[in-house]
């Protein structure tokens, strides 16, 4: 009695067990895969709620987002900009019980507590290049939605103050809306390079042209000022200036059409800025900003080392306002309408030298990761390598921008930071797109009885 022979083993390996990570929906296709996940969701959430105000869940969002993330996301990691944050924190805290006011410095520093904790969360939840795209498609999104469509109505409408148009909320403040829209242009200009889908780079094509002029119509000098360094930045690390240059023309052109008469009055008014004698020929708000500089001058000269504490500045500048009569223009708890001068104020040079270095080290590892696809010479990371250049850029911009601003309590800057060190870490990610390749599975083997004829 003639017993068969064993069956080959089989070429298709059994389907392990799918883990938690896999049933939560976590994809494990580190090259495409899906980008929305529980991760990217509560981002997008997060996102929904900051830009539109509409459900107080911001918290709920970041909270539950980290929790699902732990669980689905293994190794947990950190970078550069998050240890230095969490030493900014720590910093802070530290040099709380100094503060003036005890009190406004602690629900300071949970704000800035709440910032980290979505950084953390950014950070861990873009993992893939089809994750990474969807966070930046929902901010484009949120942005067009709800600040960027909300100001150009109010320009349509002609709702203005004082010529200058803004939106409502955090996006109220022209200086803040014209610096908060430099992130989203840069993702822009990135998106419209990539081998995304014809409307979505339609779209990007429209953020393009409609942003700059967005950053216009705020009148915001600021603003003004960090636009001309991105495109002056990105214009010297181009090999093709020409068309680099013939493209931001057209994207002026089109700004200038429709800008009203107001821009290009305190356009022209930047020329006496360069003078203390001549600031109040500029405008009114200059000469203000100086005098109130002035009083930040002083507090952080009487404050040297540890500052007066984190969410205390406004309160010491409306006690320092009235010691002197030149302070008039100043009086009031009025803001340092500066990101250096009000950190160097409430923190001392050690708290402004942490919280700048979140921001260089994310510029340093924009950059080493450009060095790294040059010295390799990855033709296929031309993509990676162009979206390196936008959000330097964009981190340049918001540094000129801080010079006018306080942006330490606002999120999206450091936000930003994060979705930007999670770009550089991204597995499997190539030009000309980022789709996995597929291959065709192999024939099965026939089993030794057809092999031998039986």
């Amino acid at each position: 009695m003639q017993t068969s022979a064993p069956l080959a083993p089989s070429p298709f390996p059994a389907r392990k067990k799918a883990s938690l990570g896999m049933k939560l929906g976590q994809s494990r296709n580190v090259g495409g895969g899906h980008g929305v996940t529980l991760g990217t969701a509560a981002i997008a959430l997060y996102l929904f709620v900051v830009h539109s105000y509409k459900l107080p869940l911001g918290t709920v969002a970041i909270v539950g987002g980290l929790f699902l993330v732990g669980l689905t996301v293994r190794p947990l990691r950190v970078c550069p900009p998050i240890y230095f944050y969490a030493a900014f924190l720590v910093w802070c805290f530290v040099t709380l019980p100094a503060a003036t006011n005890v009190s406004e410095a602690w629900d300071a520093w949970i704000e800035l507590f709440k910032v980290f904790l979505i950084g953390c969360l950014t950070f861990n939840a873009i993992r893939t290049p089809a994750q990474h795209r969807f966070v930046t498609l929902t901010w484009l999104g949120m942005f067009a939605l709800y600040p960027a469509r909300g100001t150009l109505f109010n320009f349509l409408g002609g709702n203005s103050t004082a010529g200058r148009y803004g939106w409502n909320f955090a996006f109220s403040n022209f200086n803040d809306m014209a610096t908060l829209t430099l992130m989203p242009l840069a993702m822009a200009f990135e998106r419209l390079r990539s081998p995304d889908k014809r409307w979505v780079r339609l779209c990007a094509l429209a953020g393009v042209l409609s942003l700059p002029f967005l950053i216009l119509i705020t009148q915001s000098r600021a603003g003004m000022l960090g636009l001309a360094m991105m495109f002056l930045f990105l214009f010297v690390g181009t090999k093709h200036k020409l068309r680099f240059g013939l493209s931001v023309v057209g994207v002026a052109l089109v700004a200038a059409l429709f800008a009203p008469q107001g821009v290009w009055d305190r356009i022209r008014g930047m020329q006496y800025l360069t003078k203390v004698e001549t600031l109040g020929q500029a405008d009114a708000s200059a000469e203000q900003r100086y005098v109130i500089w002035q009083v930040a001058r002083n507090i952080i000269y009487n404050n040297p080392v540890i500052g007066v504490g984190i969410g205390n500045y406004s309160i010491v500048h409306g006690v320092y306002a009235r010691q002197r009569a030149e302070w008039t223009a100043a009086l009031g708890n009025r803001d340092t309408h500066s990101t250096y001068l009000r950190l160097m104020a409430e923190t001392g040079p050690i708290g402004l030298a942490l919280f700048l270095m979140v921001f260089v080290s994310t510029f340093t590892d924009l950059q080493k990761k450009i060095k790294a696809i040059d010295r390799l010479a990855r033709t296929d990371q031309r993509i990676l390598r162009e979206r390196c250049r936008m959000y330097q850029a964009a981190l340049l911009g918001l540094g000129v921008c801080a010079i006018f601003g306080s942006l330490e309590t606002t999120v999206f800057p450091f936000f930003g930071a994060m979705l930007m060190a999670a770009s550089t870490r991204l597995d499997g990610e190539s030009a000309p797109a980022s789709r996995p390749i597929r291959r065709k599975a192999p024939l099965p083997a026939r089993s030794a009885n057809v092999l031998s004829g039986q």
